[in-house]
């Protein structure tokens, strides 16, 4: 009786065992690999994560995008490389720590002509923090084509980083003690590895450090800092991987300026679309975010990643827990 056929799988996307040290422009995509999205495969189905970033709102909690994008590289792996992620829904169960590795487990739902299905567990301690299902689709052409219209905004070359855009502000005679208060918040917040792999330029840095009044919007430039490369599947992940940032922040902003401090917030769910193949994170991407509504402990905040060219790449949603003050 002949043996079964061993699943079919897809080039591995995230080893850094197989990267050489040869440039300054591979050593940056080895570390992008190595601490954001460097999975290590145990066995089929089975792939581990053991660098870890912290998220901004507490010390030991990882990164929610980063679980996004590690999810997407390990469901990426077990599916043929002509079959690209078109959608990903997914909850966040429970938070996740940066001190343990994390375990992904997929589940193959389905294997089709047109379609794959993967649904993917994220574990730690034998529990589950986050549950993802994705689907791949087969390349095809248009059938019929239309985009919306990107804002017209500031270019990114006439824009400040982030930092350099909050200490700016804080230079400045007029601050006020609350923005003061945020932007030293923010500064002691950003992680380290990611100012280091990623280049991030608020539209109106204004309203996104609080310097003015706003609404529960968003606008920023980001690219990573060095070439990617080729592969259209790390472009993929790491534009996974940033979604999950200035959401959950867009829908809270507006409240801090008028006194709010929640007591605890954080992403409920996550759901990301990806409308074209061919992008490049090493470009700049605007990632524009509104709240639309916020009540009962939480908010819901969508998300549109566009390209420089005025491509619509990326459609996101999430709801988030957001708490008062304790009294």
């Amino acid at each position: 009786m002949a043996k079964p056929k061993p699943p079919t799988e897809g080039t591995p996307l995230c080893n850094v065992e197989h990267i050489e040290f040869e440039s300054r422009a591979n050593d940056i995509k080895a570390g992008l690999i190595d601490t954001f999205l460097n999975l290590q495969r145990i066995d089929t189905n089975l792939y581990i994560a053991r660098h870890l970033l912290k998220g901004r709102h507490s010390y030991n909690a990882v990164y929610g995008g980063q679980v996004v994008g590690q999810s997407l590289a390990a469901a990426a792996a077990t599916v043929e490389d002509c079959f690209i992620p078109h959608s990903l829904h997914s909850y966040f169960i429970k938070t996740g720590s940066v001190d343990k590795p994390i375990l992904y487990m997929i589940d193959r739902i389905r294997d089709g002509r047109s379609f794959c299905t993967r649904v993917v567990k994220a574990v730690q301690d034998g529990e589950a923090i986050f549950s993802c299902q994705i689907s791949f689709h087969h390349k095809e052409p248009d059938a019929i084509k239309h985009n919306s219209i990107m804002p017209v905004v500031s270019a990114p070359e006439e824009l400040l980083p982030a930092r350099e855009a909050a200490l700016e502000v804080l230079r400045s005679r007029d601050v006020d003690e609350v923005t003061a208060g945020v932007i030293q918040h923010f500064l002691k917040e950003i992680p380290d590895a990611f100012e280091r792999v990623f280049d991030v330029r608020p539209v109106n840095p204004g309203k996104y450090l609080l310097k003015e009044d706003t609404e529960p919007m968003s606008m920023i430039w980001i690219r990573a800092r060095e070439n990617l490369g080729d592969d259209n599947r790390l472009h993929q992940c790491v534009a996974a991987y940033l979604t999950d940032l200035s959401m959950l922040t867009t829908a809270v902003r507006p409240h801090i300026r008028k006194g709010f401090i929640p007591s605890m917030s954080f992403s409920l769910d996550h759901c990301v679309w990806i409308h074209e193949n061919e992008f490049r994170m090493d470009d700049w991407m605007l990632y524009e975010t509104v709240s639309s509504k916020a009540g009962g402990s939480r908010a819901f905040i969508e998300g549109r990643l566009w390209s420089r060219d005025g491509r619509l790449i990326i459609s996101t949603a999430q709801e988030a827990l957001i708490r008062a003050p304790k009294v």
